[in-house]
């Protein structure tokens, strides 16, 4: 029998493709159902990590699992949870004169709150392809040190760089800040710390997930111990990689704890993950950036859960360098378009296809809410692999 608790570890006779072993995935599926029918009632469960939901419709891994084991999406998609603040702080400086905004490829399309003048459908929000489309530099990246050497090519321009991610984005940037960096770069800091996220949400009404598949990405960096409150709280916790064997297995242990009782912090993924992280890059971490709240795109503002630079990397942050060039009125506005319910989605609340827009006004190409945009939204998941075709299959037999 397969252990729960563990996917296959590298070491001698390992091989990558062991991750994707039928036959080894044909184990667990076995297992998960034999604990699903030991605890004999229906278990929700909820990953947060975007590319989490990419994997399990690429490989349509739900179709895996016992109909009592439902896996839902969280806030695990940084583009979806980025705040218009920011959003629309990027179109302003990207439209200045003089400036190079440099972005992920991912935020280019996400819609903001800054209306565009002359649609007829007055709900239609810009976004930064927009604002190229209007003049803005705006370059797409596939790293922060991508946007340092477009800075040291144009040292007539200001190059700000649109820093959007989870732990292990943030990092990338304190590296390279550390470093050091042109004097014309700057970052806009919509960086978000994932722990306190998960905290936030057993106080949400309704809420009745019983485990969390944590983030493979996130906890490589800051390890599992910064997640140990949540089994006192009721919720089984795991760490979860991204090929098939590690999703079941991550499931599989969430199942074996609910079924014991024994709510703990597993590792299924001790192939990468320390439970106390990466001690080095940690420490880069918060020697540039420190906690403070910040707010997640239609959930709330949640303290200690976002990094600011710190007081000697003042200088690097666009929101000070370009403070008397942004207009203050313009940063607010409604958090998602009309009828966008990308916010529930986030929140597991709703699957996608219960979003009128999902799939009419709202499609991969001409995406509506942030959840479409994003090849880690939950959104752009369903519609790509055809999750709500399935769901409706299902229903109709």
């Amino acid at each position: 029998m397969v252990e729960a608790t563990a996917a296959p570890q590298a070491g001698t006779g390992f091989r990558p493709d062991t991750y994707k072993d039928p036959e080894l995935v044909a184990r667990l599926q076995s297992r998960i159902a034999e604990l699903a029918a030991s605890v004999a009632r229906p278990v929700k469960l909820m990953h947060i990590c975007g590319t989490h939901e990419h994997e399990m419709g690429r490989y349509a891994l739900r179709d895996l699992l016992p109909k009592s084991v439902s896996v839902l999406a969280g806030p695990g998609c940084p583009v979806c949870v980025c705040d218009n603040e920011y959003i629309n702080m990027a179109i302003q400086l990207s439209l200045e004169p003089g400036v190079i905004l440099a972005s992920f490829g991912d935020m280019l399309a996400v819609p903001g709150s800054i209306p565009l003048a002359g649609e007829r459908r007055g709900d239609v929000r810009m976004s930064l392809l927009d604002a190229r489309a209007r003049g803005g530099d705006v370059r797409a990246v596939y790293s922060a040190f991508d946007a340092k050497r477009i800075a040291e090519q144009n040292p007539d321009k200001q190059v700000v760089f649109f820093s959007v991610g989870f732990e292990t984005t943030v990092v990338a940037v304190a590296a390279m800040l550390k470093r050091g960096v042109p004097d014309n770069l700057s970052i806009i800091e919509a960086n978000y710390y994932t722990p306190p996220a998960t905290q936030l949400l057993p106080d949400l009404e309704g809420f009745d997930i019983e485990g969390f598949i944590l983030p493979g990405h996130a906890v490589t960096i800051t390890g599992l111990r910064v997640y140990e409150g949540l089994p006192t709280r009721g919720i089984a916790c795991a760490s979860g990689g991204f090929e098939p064997v590690d999703v079941l297995a991550s499931i599989a242990s969430l199942l074996e704890q609910i079924d014991t009782g024994d709510l703990t912090v597993a590792n299924p993924y001790q192939r990468l993950v320390k439970y106390d992280g990466n001690e080095r890059a940690k420490r880069e971490l918060h020697e540039v950036f420190e906690l403070a709240p910040i707010r997640w795109r239609g959930i709330a503002e949640i303290p200690a859960s976002g990094y600011k630079l710190r007081e000697p990397y003042h200088h690097a942050s666009a929101a000070r360098r370009f403070a008397g060039r942004l207009d203050p009125l313009a940063l607010k506005g409604a958090e998602h378009p009309k009828g966008c319910r990308c916010a529930e989605v986030t929140l597991g609340q709703i699957q996608p296809d219960e979003c009128r827009v999902f799939g009419q006004l709202c499609t991969p190409d001409s995406p509506y809410g942030p959840c479409m945009v994003s090849h880690e939204g939950t959104c752009r998941a369903w519609y790509t692999y055809g999750m709500h075709k399935e769901q409706l299959r299902v229903e109709t037999v």
